[in-house]
């Protein structure tokens, strides 16, 4: 999710939040005059009123963002390894992953901002990170109570930095304001924790420029806990492996490779953009439409480099063998013209509503021959009336010969398994049965294009099967 399908998530929230706000506010403000026509000598000025109904919304749409808005999916989740996000960031090199990061910190700036306004009480760098800690963690335990969300030591971590992130900003705006005049105090308290990420980030942007290969998303954020895991090993594991070979595919994370589709597509189907380029995980997505208003999505995953276009609804239609494949011959000349289509690709047709090219390699010529390749397949559904089909799926992807690279035995590999260092949706748990019957060197795209040679492992969790992967490149 990227900051503008935020801001779109949030906008129905804010009507709600304004409403349940001036309400709040106005029983407060009703409480207080009560209370001065009394005898009440504390006098609450404007601006605490503003800053309480700021406070007030601001932790409505909070709730409604994290909490409310999501089912109760989760059962009780916990995710104590502090820094896994930015493990999980940097091993996908995602936009998304570094965005979520950067959004959990804005999300609480607001409240450490304006806290300061509330009172004397409540201006102290101290009072700021109590209360800024006790609100996230009472937040984060009622996301794991209902089952709404999990309970991540690293949202407490950054939802805090977040508020002091707040306070440094409103801090320094108080002291200029008392002293007239700016101070470098007052200016490093105000962009200390932003300069501090900002140096983070461009670190790790170096660090990712300055390395050949990419990073692979297949690494784990956080080991499974093996201690108490019964492990059984059904196969032979050899000691030793010869070099493979290294290839790399250009359409991996690559815009500019999905911007020239897209205006491929536009020109030869007449689709029209609607709106901006939306991120969601490692999709990213352009809308369309024809000039009938027809609405169509076309989607491209930068980790894999496939794309897709599709209309938003879908309808397939059977036809005769014969128009089936006419209409295939038609496509297929116009992907051949754009160099889409290896002449190797087999033909085929299926469901008699399908039209697709299909061109392997198995796992072991890709490691043994040392040769440019394409690998994959092109799926297209026609539409009955119109060129323009009911689902087109590419995922056709060129792979250029890099070079033959050392890689580590299918025993060592395995000792990573032992280790915990793999990937599972569903973690481990005390008591599990893991059987490893076999293992294959396979491949898998880096966040560079490189496709990687990794070992693939497979056999059953307490009776259900089960498979990682496990890089096999030696560092």
């Amino acid at each position: 999710m990227d900051f503008i399908q935020v801001i779109q998530k949030l906008l129905p929230v804010m009507g709600v939040a304004l409403i349940v706000g001036l309400m709040a506010l106005g029983i407060v403000f009703m409480a207080y005059r009560l209370y001065r026509k009394r005898g009440g000598k504390r006098i609450i000025k404007l601006w605490q009123f503003i800053a309480s109904f700021s406070l007030m919304g601001w932790l409505i749409m909070v709730m409604m963002l994290t909490t409310f808005s999501r089912g109760a999916n989760f059962d009780g989740w916990v995710n104590l390894e502090l820094f896994s996000g930015y493990v999980s960031a940097w091993n996908q090199w995602s936009l998304s992953e570094f965005q979520l990061i950067i959004f959990n910190m804005l999300m609480f700036a607001p409240l450490g901002f304006l806290l300061p306004l509330l009172g004397m009480k409540t201006r102290g760098f101290k009072s700021i990170f109590i209360i800024s800690l006790m609100i996230t963690i009472g937040i984060e335990t009622f996301q794991m109570v209902t089952g709404r969300g999990i309970f991540e030591l690293d949202d407490i971590l950054h939802n805090t930095l977040g508020s002091l992130a707040g306070y440094g900003l409103m801090s320094a705006i108080l002291d200029i304001r008392q002293q007239k005049r700016i101070s470098l105090k007052a200016m490093f308290r105000a962009f200390c924790i932003p300069l501090t990420f900002v140096l983070l980030f461009t670190g790790a942007l170096i660090m990712y420029s300055s390395q050949e290969l990419g990073n692979l998303a297949i690494r784990p954020a956080t080991s499974q806990k093996m201690n108490e895991v019964n492990v059984t090993l059904d196969t032979k594991l050899p000691d030793h492996a010869e070099p493979v070979a290294l290839y790399r595919s250009f359409e991996i994370h690559n815009m500019e490779y999905a911007k020239q589709m897209v205006s491929l597509l536009s020109d030869h189907f007449q689709l029209q953009q609607r709106g901006h380029i939306s991120i969601d995980g490692f999709n990213r997505i352009w809308n369309l439409y024809d000039s009938g208003g027809t609405d169509y999505t076309f989607n491209y995953n930068v980790n894999s480099g496939n794309w897709s276009l599709a209309p938003d609804q879908y309808a397939t239609n059977s036809m005769q063998e014969e128009v089936l494949e006419e209409k295939g011959t038609t496509y297929g000349k116009w992907l051949s013209q754009h160099g889409l289509l290896p002449k190797e690709a087999e033909f085929s047709t299926q469901n008699e509503d399908t039209v697709r090219w299909d061109l392997h390699m198995t796992n072991s010529e890709m490691s043994t021959e040392q040769r440019d390749f394409d690998h994959g397949m092109i799926i297209i559904v026609p539409a009955a009336e119109g060129l323009i089909p009911q689902d087109l799926f590419y995922a056709m992807n060129k792979n250029k010969y890099i070079r033959t690279v050392d890689v580590s035995s299918p025993a060592q590999a395995y000792e990573e398994v032992l280790r915990g260092n793999f990937y599972m949706y569903n973690d481990l748990q005390k008591g599990d049965n893991l059987i490893v019957k076999s293992y294959e060197l396979t491949y898998t795209y880096d966040s560079k294009g490189y496709y990687q040679p990794v070992y693939q492992f497979e056999g059953t969790v307490n009776g259900e099967e089960w498979s990682t992967l496990i890089p096999a490149l030696k560092n």
